[in-house]
């Protein structure tokens, strides 16, 4: 289904402005949007458009763009402030909002060795579906993720929509996750890849995070707010609390609830980051060139679950 894009009605894609055209995917899961140009100001009835799309559909793909940091910076600062990334040789040309993933060293412009071992870390930690940010306190509200040079076989993006896999379960398994309290903590990803803790230093940083296991947006839509990050849930033993989490994640992960993203330069995909998992897919990481460039739209308040902010 096409539409033109104003006021959106979620779901239905019944828009009301001509000139940008929001197309959701068959399977639900997302929407392709065209007739827009991002590399230009967004006019207030165009953005509000793009936000009521977003709140509905929840991942939003761009194609055939040719933006600069400062345009993808200014597009991603009109949902909110954005998170900063702390060391300088991740951030591209200098912007400390906006992360290279990648496999390019900046400082050479060519292509890292396999064994380096922050590209290692950040390599198998992006490999497992995670949420960017659960981590944190107030968790972030999105990401936007931009490619400007991608491989040709390999490394696409697998998303998974766990609102749409909260929606499959029976009333009975709802029922019996609402009200659990799971502890999303970034060491957890670092101890399932057998990789050594971070510096004390930067810990305390980013403590664990007590988090709604579902979690409940805006719209009253609600998600399965799991993912590597998630560490465990209280009440339960470790094991416990795993096989939940494991079982969660296999249901999220089935062909039906997922889209894989083949990427081509000038893709840019938003994503929910309360609702919408994600993996990056094996390439030839010795031979071929990755880069793309993500910005995070920063949380400004905590995570809402079934019965609103847990205590």
């Amino acid at each position: 289904m096409q539409s033109g894009a104003g006021n959106l009605e979620p779901e239905s894609g019944n828009l009301l402005m001509a000139e940008i055209t929001i197309t959701p995917r068959a399977t639900g899961i997302g929407a392709e949007v065209g007739g827009i140009d991002l590399g230009k100001p967004l006019p207030d009835k165009s953005f509000e458009a793009l936000r009521s799309a977003f709140e509905a559909y929840r991942l939003l793909i761009f194609r055939n763009l040719h933006w600069t940091v400062d345009q993808q910076v200014a597009y991603s600062e009109k949902f909110g402030a954005l998170e900063d990334f702390p060391d300088p040789k991740d951030q591209a040309e200098g912007h400390k909002t906006v992360l290279r993933v990648t496999n390019i060293d900046r400082a050479t412009n060519t292509i890292k060795p396999v064994d380096d071992p922050g590209h290692k870390s950040f390599t198998l930690g992006t490999s497992a579906w995670h949420i960017d940010s659960s981590f944190r306190t107030l968790p972030s509200k999105a990401s936007v993720l931009y490619a400007l040079e991608m491989p040709e076989d390999g490394g696409d993006t697998m998303f998974a929509d766990t609102t749409l896999a909260y929606d499959s379960l029976s009333e009975d398994r709802k029922r019996a996750l609402e009200n659990l309290v799971i502890v999303h903590d970034f060491e957890e990803t670092r101890r399932r890849h057998k990789l050594p803790p971070r510096p004390p230093e930067v810990q305390a940083a980013t403590p664990p995070a007590r988090q709604p296991l579902v979690a409940e947006r805006a719209n009253g839509r609600r998600a399965l707010f799991i993912g590597s990050h998630a560490a465990s849930i209280e009440g339960m033993t470790y094991e416990d609390a795993r096989t939940l989490i494991d079982e969660l994640e296999e249901i999220c992960t089935q062909p039906a609830y997922t889209y894989r993203h083949e990427w081509k330069d000038g893709d840019m995909v938003m994503f929910d980051n309360i609702c919408m998992m994600h993996q990056a897919m094996p390439y030839d990481l010795a031979k071929s060139r990755r880069l793309l460039h993500r910005t995070t739209v920063a949380g400004d308040a905590p995570l809402a679950g079934v019965n609103g902010p847990i205590a």
